[in-house]
């Protein structure tokens, strides 16, 4: 099987885009020696090097005293209702923030070097990265929400528990006063739970449910297959009532999850708890996706997602070849031509207007 693993982590990115990773990659630990020469060798490029260092003046704004200014504070305050935990999480979603107000900054005309009193931003630079809440779901009325493909969108539900909707995501509030209930139909969703010990908060995704009182986890459900990763506080996932009432034959003891782990059940094989690499689980919120020496195969089909453009494979083993880097969600176009440096294959466009990869002449089996 030929396993090709030479992909650089940001090919495929904007400077822009690959400066944000390395600010997070850099802040939530110290490089390897190998990431370490990829960084330098990206970083000679000297429009790289300019990218990352606006980007590094653009974290000046999430460290700096805010002051009295209130655009500021709206925008500190977008990074911490985004990030997952409250310490190094706020550092690594401020740090892929920072990049989107490198073009705010420009566009309105600044530049912060970092050092010095922080200029103020106006409220278009703040609109242009928060996300826009949805009507907020009533006690006791059920509330659906949806997103399209390649759609991310943020919701502040009436309790105060952010949830963030990846694509093709599905889930509907049902609020009592004894229970927040949310069915997750499809998708993958992240959720920051407002703590509220009368009142247990429980998403149900196919015929499992997981329950918390006040943390940060993500669920997903794909068909025959559900994830639960846990990233700050405590959860237990168990079945569901009726599932629990269908297989009452067959008991299953309740799974409680510590930050870091991960829970998967796929159809017809034993449930699974493991630990996982949060910060790569969770960049499909700034827009990416990291595969780490993954099977083209899965890797297409897990970029299909975010794309009405799919990426078709050819019947002749290009599926097994193997790949790592980080790429952009929702560009399938961007993502063959990265693709397409480095492993020995060539692409086309089918009539029905997809893309199909097949393996390059002399490469066949």
């Amino acid at each position: 099987m030929m396993q090709l693993r030479a992909i650089p982590r940001t090919r495929g990115m904007s400077p822009v885009e690959a400066a944000a990773h390395w600010l997070v990659r850099r802040d939530a630990h110290e490089l390897s020696p190998s990431e370490e020469a990829e960084f330098d060798a990206w970083r000679a490029d000297p429009v790289n090097a300019d990218a990352y260092r606006r980007a590094s003046g653009a974290m000046g704004l999430f460290d700096a005293d805010l002051g009295a200014d209130p655009h500021l504070k709206a925008l500190r305050q977008a990074a911490l209702d985004a990030a997952p935990t409250p310490r190094r999480r706020f550092r690594a979603a401020a740090a892929l923030m920072a990049a989107s107000l490198v073009g705010a900054i420009t566009f309105l005309g600044i530049e912060h070097s970092g050092v010095g009193p922080v200029p103020s931003i106006r409220p278009t630079a703040v609109a242009m990265t928060t996300a826009t809440p949805l009507a907020e779901p009533v006690r006791g009325t059920q509330t659906d929400y949806a997103t399209g493909v390649g759609e991310r969108r943020t919701i502040r539900l009436a309790d105060g528990t952010a949830v963030t909707l990846n694509t093709r995501t599905k889930m509907t509030v049902a609020f009592t006063e004894r229970r927040r209930l949310i069915r997750l139909v499809r998708g993958q969703a992240l959720f920051q739970v407002f703590h509220d010990r009368s009142r247990p908060f429980v998403v149900e995704a196919a015929d499992r449910q997981v329950t918390a009182l006040g943390t940060t986890f993500e669920v997903r459900v794909d068909p025959g297959r559900i994830n639960v990763v846990l990233i700050e506080g405590r959860v237990v996932v168990d079945r569901t009532p009726e599932a629990a009432r269908a297989f009452e034959s067959v008991k299953l003891a309740p799974t409680v999850l510590r930050p870091g782990e991960e829970f998967s059940v796929t159809l017809g094989a034993p449930q699974h708890v493991g630990s996982v690499d949060v910060d790569r689980q969770l960049l499909w919120r700034d827009g990416f996706i990291e595969f780490d020496d993954e099977p083209l195969g899965a890797a297409v089909a897990e970029i299909n997602r975010y794309s009405s453009r799919p990426i078709t494979l050819a019947d002749d083993g290009v599926a097994s070849l193997h790949l790592s880097g980080v790429f952009s969600t929702g560009a399938p176009d961007q993502f063959v031509d990265a693709i397409s440096a480095i492993l020995p294959i060539k692409s086309r466009t089918t009539p029905q207007g997809a893309i199909e990869l097949s393996l390059a002449a002399g490469k066949r089996r």
